[in-house]
């Protein structure tokens, strides 16, 4: 019998944290499932455990090896090729899950016929586990915005996809997707890059007819100081930038960019440009200035009246507007400031080596004309 879903884990150095998300996973209500968990090429002791667990569950797991380290991307485009299921769904492997997780997204999509459900998600500490978080007790990261809800199992229309692009709902781990969906649009993840999420989530969405909500917490994120969102200093903050300007790209060759303009407006502005420079400076201790000048300058290129986008003026409050556009402005006019200083000492600089030039010359000649 076929699996009615399969959820597809990318394993990288989550020993830990490993056999929560994997217990999580085994506690399932629903049944069939298809558990697929990728070793992305870890380097602890990640693949032992789940060999471990294969071999006591070889009926409701399967392990694939990855010899090469291919990100995210690339270990969930591996086990989406092999996902038996109508449904898919993704976890991120430091993370877990509620026993009925899955059932209760499966059970709306099959009352609403849409291509996808989401349910909401907290975080929970680095050393919760499965069994001892009430999940009613805690309080959902993103409450999901009236112009998302609106649309909760009715046939989207243009403005109801791009709401459905815009409004944070929690992320693609959050949801459970129509297999056929992905396979009949190629919506595969780009691979050896990270914020791969963030192109494959709005590309998708362009394709789903019909989407369902579930406003419970049903998802358990793990807050692990070594994460990707959590590191301080790491060069790979250019991969988001990467993954913004492939999305636009993408919108491009699709032809969509003008038909979903309000949509790449806003990702570009809020997501490439706000929250990139919001990272530079709460995670960077040498703020990359140059970097922050520049991608200001990208987006108001693309995109000149973004700070005007109805969407972000309607999910941003206006007190978070200001002082993002302090940050991203202010920050560009002290650049500014600086490179003039700069070029001001530079030119007293030079007025100094002159002179004492001209000083050296004029003893020079002096020395020669006395005969001293």
């Amino acid at each position: 019998m076929n699996p009615l879903v399969t959820v597809v884990v990318p394993v990288y150095n989550v020993a830990p944290y490993l056999p929560d998300c994997i217990e999580s996973l085994l506690a399932q209500t629903l049944q069939p499932m298809e558990l697929i968990f990728v070793n992305d090429a870890s380097t602890d002791d990640s693949l032992a455990v789940l060999r471990d667990y294969e071999a006591r569950y070889p009926d409701r797991m399967r392990v694939i090896d990855s010899p090469e380290n291919h990100k995210q991307g690339g270990a969930r485009n591996l086990g989406l090729r092999q996902a038996k299921g109508d449904w898919v769904g993704w976890i991120d492997s430091d993370d877990f899950v509620t026993p009925d997780f899955y059932e209760t997204l499966y059970r709306r999509v099959q009352q609403t016929g849409a291509d996808v459900a989401f349910a909401q998600y907290a975080a929970v500490p680095h050393d919760a586990h499965p069994g001892t978080v009430d999940p009613a007790a805690l309080a959902p990261l993103i409450v999901w915005d009236d112009w998302l809800m609106r649309w909760d199992g009715k046939d989207l229309t243009d403005e109801g996809r791009m709401d459905l692009i815009c409004c944070p709902i929690g992320g693609l781990v959050c949801g459970l997707w129509r297999k056929s969906l992905i396979w009949d649009h190629d919506l595969w993840f780009p691979a050896d890059v990270r914020y791969e999420d963030n192109y494959w989530g709005p590309i998708a969405k362009l394709y789903v007819q019909r989407a369902a909500f579930v406003p419970r917490i049903g998802y358990l994120y793990r807050q692990v100081a070594a994460s990707t969102t959590h590191k301080r200093n790491q060069p790979y903050i250019v991969d988001r930038m990467t993954m913004e300007r492939a999305t636009l790209q993408k919108a491009e060759e699709l032809g969509v960019r003008h038909r979903y303009h309000d949509a790449w407006e806003y990702l570009y502005g809020w997501r490439f440009c706000v929250n990139t420079v919001q990272t530079y400076l709460r995670s960077y201790d040498r703020i990359p200035f140059d970097t922050i000048q520049s991608l200001a300058a990208e987006v108001d290129a693309a995109f000149p009246h973004w700070q005007q986008n109805r969407y972000y003026c309607h999910l941003v409050p206006e007190a978070r507007r200001a002082e993002n556009a302090c940050q991203v402005y202010h920050t560009r006019r002290w650049l500014k400031e600086r490179q003039a200083a700069a070029r001001r000492q530079r030119c007293i600089d030079a007025r100094a080596r002159l002179w004492d030039k001209g000083c050296r010359t004029v003893k020079k000649i002096l020395h020669i004309s006395t005969g001293d």
